[in-house]
């Protein structure tokens, strides 16, 4: 589960918010910030109760800073992450990319990849919906990434949210690239207009059709994650209890 959607929780009691969410039964935790005196703290806290780091990390523009990301891959190892995510692999708006646009961006991504796997820990980019557009030679842009970077050191993180919403395919990618994608951020969509997010199980996403095609791929962790949600500790509940009933 993502930290981000109990962020008011967790500056009014994090302790009492961490208990509640490993009684709900999440296992591993996606967080850019400790809480409390120190990440030591913080971590043997998070051990006391049951629950494992797994991932974090910010944009490509910071990533390139690298004094910076050696810092924060020092701190995710200490904290025992698995994972330093890109979750914004443009400098800009991301709007109106071209073919050499994500040729660029691919690159950028190797050059992290490629520090973060000398440092030991895991690289993963994750995807919004500015990357399901089309390129030359290509259905999606978000194809472009998936050929261009290295496996070895720059694995995928599929947002089913944000890959439904651009009007991408994740049965098809999963199909045609079933090493690549190692983590899923689990939101839903609703049923309205606007196409917004919502707690898993609320929505229209076929996630049994979808996880039914991950169990022939590389998948390692299903993320539950919600941007905003007006009762979020009902939410992540809720989205667990569904997630955890699901058959496929």
């Amino acid at each position: 589960m993502i930290l981000g959607v109990l962020e008011k929780e967790m500056k009014t009691d994090w302790k009492g918010t961490l208990r509640q969410v490993a009684k709900m039964g999440y296992t591993h935790l996606e967080f850019n910030k400790y809480y409390g005196d120190s990440a030591a703290s913080f971590k043997n806290f998070m051990k006391e109760v049951g629950l494992k780091p797994l991932a974090g990390g910010f944009s490509i523009s910071e990533m390139k800073k690298e004094e910076l990301l050696k810092k924060a891959i020092d701190e995710a190892l200490f904290l025992e992450k698995k994972y330093m995510v890109c979750y914004w692999p443009w400098p800009d708006s991301g709007n109106d990319k071209k073919l050499d646009d994500f040729k660029k961006a691919a690159n950028d991504l190797n050059h992290v990849g490629e520090v973060c796997n000398k440092m030991g820990i895991r690289f993963a980019m994750h995807n919004h919906d500015k990357e399901f557009v089309p390129v030359q030679g290509y259905q999606w842009g978000y194809e472009v990434l998936l050929k261009e970077t290295d496996p070895a050191n720059v694995a995928m993180l599929l947002d089913l949210y944000w890959i439904t919403k651009g009007g991408g395919d994740p049965i098809r990618l999963l199909k045609d690239y079933p090493d690549r994608f190692e983590l899923f951020h689990v939101k839903d969509m609703d049923k309205t207009p606007a196409k917004s997010y919502t707690c898993a199980g609320y929505g229209i996403i076929d996630f049994k059709k979808i996880f039914a095609q991950a169990r022939k791929t590389n998948i390692k962790h299903y993320i539950v994650e919600i941007d905003q949600a007006e009762y979020p500790v009902n939410c992540v509940r809720d989205s667990f209890t569904y997630l955890k009933n699901l058959r496929y």
